[in-house]
């Protein structure tokens, strides 16, 4: 048998998978990173979906003044609800909610009967 021995890895060999061991590793940590921001985005989503709809059934139920407030979940992001009642005598009466967090907001509206 003429030829190369294949008992031994060469130097450019070891390099070349070290180096793309290395990339898959860089990969997989900047694939962590973009899950864990989308998870974070995505609970704190769920809690101002949450607090919105909580503030349109109380002002379903009949308190229909106008307002705000602050919240600071258990995570420490401060969540600001801002409500206003529009419309009413012999109209239904408009609702609506905005929930903003950091850079963020989410707005929900409804009607009710007088």
């Amino acid at each position: 048998m003429g030829g190369r021995s294949t008992k031994g890895v060469t130097v450019v060999e070891a390099l070349a998978a070290g180096a793309l061991a290395g990339l898959a590793v860089a990969g997989l940590a900047g694939s962590a990173a973009l899950a864990t921001r989308s998870l974070g985005l995505a609970r704190d989503t769920s809690i101002a979906l949450a607090l919105a709809t909580a503030q349109l059934e109380t002002l379903r139920g009949g308190a229909r003044a106008e307002g705000s407030d602050t919240i600071v979940a258990a995570n420490g992001t401060h969540f600001t609800r801002r409500w206003h009642v529009t419309g009413g005598r012999g109209e239904p009466v408009g609702l609506s909610v905005e929930v903003a967090w950091g850079e963020r907001s989410l707005d929900l509206a409804t009607e009710a009967l007088p």
